[in-house]
């Protein structure tokens, strides 16, 4: 059987330059999300942990990244409080143990997992998934900080030579989602896995980086296995227009490419990649209709407290370029 998702020449220099800058961005987003914590926009007490040089953010960058933290929390917050309800299928039958499951793409230094409820993070099996190298900074860091270390199940340990945490509820796993199907899948169900559970899936600024064959591959595999599953994406969108352009070629002089950003560059190829799948029902929303209708008036009036932001016309512009999609595979996932 052909193994999914090997590139020709996939270990050459340029591409390993082209994973070490990839790699590289979950370090820009913590230093965002901390810069937005420190300040009061989001309530991470944890993300500071992962951060060695904080800088300030610019105010338009972080009032991008409070919306993006409220979109996956509010989805993530959604999902868990869904699943414990009593009359959900997967909460009957008086069990203690998770019933529903978190899988994230290339993770990072995503502090998710640590900002659940005590009972939120017992009600599901939480999966990491990133690049040996960043999980094993991750794990390293959660292990020695002794605040973090006290959130994680009682039977975790350290696994892969440092590269990964393993619990029953709580898995950091070091894995190239471009070999999804012969490497993560594996794992994943080793880890335990249950094909049968509500699953959301989580992909911040990940599966643009992968070329179509291999993003596709992944959403193929969940389609095909897991008959309760939900997502949510966030990605840049629109790369023709004059800012989109500018977009690329700043990634790009990083290294940086997004591969599949011309396969579902609109908001309505986003929310059809899903539904031409036979998933159940998918829509997009850009960040700034986002920003605009998701977020509570009462926020908008505190965030306006915290600093004056006076590019509204960039910060419209750049949130275009972002959109958030969620999608279901049946219309009784959460």
């Amino acid at each position: 059987m052909e193994r999914r998702g090997r590139d020709p020449g996939r270990h050459s220099p340029a591409n390993n330059d082209s994973d070490t800058a990839v790699q590289e961005t979950s370090n820009d987003a913590a230093v965002s999300r901390e810069s937005a914590a420190r300040l009061g926009y989001i309530d991470d007490p944890w993300i500071a942990a992962f951060v060695k040089n904080p800088q300030r953010r610019a105010p338009l960058i972080n009032r991008g990244t409070y919306s993006r933290f409220h979109g996956i929390q509010s989805a993530l917050r959604r999902f868990v409080e869904a699943i414990q309800h009593p009359q959900h299928p997967s909460a009957q039958g008086g069990s203690s143990s998770p019933v529903g499951q978190v899988v994230v793409f290339g993770a990072g230094m995503d502090t998710s997992y640590f900002l659940l409820p005590s009972d939120q993070r017992a009600a599901v099996r939480f999966f990491e998934i990133d690049f040996p190298d960043i999980t094993a900074r991750k794990a390293s860091t959660i292990w020695r900080k002794r605040t973090l270390r006290s959130l994680l199940p009682a039977d975790t340990t350290v696994a892969a030579g440092g590269t990964e945490l393993h619990a029953d509820a709580f898995n950091l796993l070091a894995a190239d989602l471009r070999d999804f199907e012969s490497a993560v899948v594996p794992k994943l169900r080793d880890r335990g896995f249950d094909s049968s559970r509500p699953t959301l899936f989580i992909s911040e600024c990940v599966l643009i980086y992968l070329d179509p064959e291999h993003s596709d591959a992944i959403l193929d595999w969940i389609t095909q296995n897991v008959p309760n599953a939900g997502i949510i994406t966030y990605e840049q969108i629109l790369p023709d227009d004059r800012f989109g352009q500018m977009m690329i070629e700043n990634l790009r002089s990083r290294g940086l490419v997004l591969r599949g950003l011309h396969a579902y560059p609109t908001l309505e190829s986003t929310a059809q990649r899903f539904l031409s799948r036979g998933w159940h029902s998918a829509r997009a929303v850009d960040l700034a209709d986002y920003h605009d209708s998701c977020v509570e008036p009462s926020e908008h009036e505190r965030l306006s407290r915290i600093e004056l932001l006076d590019e509204w016309e960039e910060f419209r512009l750049l949130a275009r370029h972002y959109a958030f999609t969620f999608a279901c595979t049946s219309d009784s996932h959460p």
